[in-house]
């Protein structure tokens, strides 16, 4: 990508706004469209059920192998695109495959992380605009002059191994969504996200388990910036960073010519000691202010939902909420979410 910075750093706008839209199986837009993937005949189906009632069916090309279980897809409100991604085929040879439907036709699939002897896993998306407020100068009575310049960026997260006995590292790219929704695949720079933080202790006492290798992507309410929720199994933790948009001053071709844009750069947040025995592969995350940080998860046998607060040193606690007729699984969930306010 054109600018991704891994560095700690003051933004320079005078205020940063956005609309964001987290993706999973299923996407509703603020007009009322749903759109729901899923695989059939091994190809990756998004099902469209329009607000007024009308629906159809957009079939992906050359997205056979798709696992399920990994199908995200988002839509960007702004532009009107559609983006799908997904894990394909598992194992060493699992790699990452991300589309765009923009204007009636299918962008791509493009492989973007595996396929190259390493194995991409456990991918989460996440699209968010960013409105970003600078003043460029005074008016003739002194007054500010105030631009605001907005970009669709889809922010993607995984895991990387690179053999089967590598515990492996999270990675994270930003695609940039030009304002006709075409995704711009070609300026996409994976980072790692290991040993980012200038401290922390080696991890000797448990192997890396399958449960560490999901990275989470979120919105902090408070900033409405995104951030990223990764093990760094190298150090010992889990490391929050915040993803924040800047704008950037960038020089055309000509050398002559300036244009305003907003580039990502990558904040350090805060990190959470780390626990092998976390269950990030079917945990949900819930943030409160502050980066206050709940996650929940239904336990294998019924009518139980368990939740812990992730802290620094690692001391979380467990609890349990037992669900009958009074309290069901809508608002267990309801209820851990108010107390992340709290």
């Amino acid at each position: 990508m054109r600018g991704i910075r891994i560095c700690l750093i003051a933004a320079v706008a005078l205020g940063v706004a956005a609309v964001s839209g987290a993706a999973g199986p299923m996407a509703l837009t603020q007009d009322g469209d749903l759109y729901m993937a899923s695989t059939r005949d091994d190809q990756v189906v998004v099902t469209a059920r329009y607000a007024d009632g009308s629906a159809e069916e957009l079939l992906i090309p050359q997205s056979a192998a798709a696992v399920e279980s990994s199908l995200q897809v988002g839509v960007d409100e702004a532009t009107g695109g559609l983006y799908v991604l997904w894990q394909k085929k598992t194992g060493m040879e699992a790699r990452l495959r991300l589309a765009g439907y923009v204007d009636g036709t299918w962008i791509g699939p493009r492989t973007f992380a595996g396929g190259d002897g390493t194995a991409a896993l456990n991918p989460v998306m996440l699209i968010h605009r960013p409105v970003s407020t600078i003043e460029t100068g005074t008016d003739e009575d002194g007054q500010a002059i105030v631009t605001e310049i907005e970009t669709s960026f889809l922010h993607l997260a995984w895991w990387t191994q690179y053999s089967e006995e590598d515990p492996g590292l999270a990675m994270y790219a930003a695609v940039e969504i030009e304002s006709n929704g075409v995704p711009q695949f070609n300026d996409m720079v994976p980072v790692e996200l290991t040993n980012l933080f200038p401290f922390g202790m080696p991890c000797f006492e448990f192997q890396a388990s399958d449960n560490l290798r999901h990275p989470k992507l979120f919105v902090d309410p408070g900033s409405d910036n995104p951030h990223i929720f990764a093990t760094d199994i190298a150090d010992c933790f889990f490391q929050i960073l915040e993803i924040v948009p800047v704008v950037e001053d960038e020089e055309e071709e000509s050398g002559f010519a300036k244009r305003r844009r907003q580039i990502i750069i990558l904040r350090q947040a805060r990190m959470i000691a780390l626990r092998p025995d976390l269950p990030l592969a079917k945990g949900k995350l819930v943030v409160g202010s502050g980066l206050k940080m709940l996650m929940h998860w239904d336990a294998d046998v019924e009518d139980i939902v368990h939740y812990l607060e992730l802290d620094e040193e690692g001391l979380y606690e467990t609890k349990s909420l037992f669900l009958d007729q009074k309290l069901n699984h809508e608002r267990a969930v309801e209820l851990i979410r108010e107390l992340a306010k709290r």
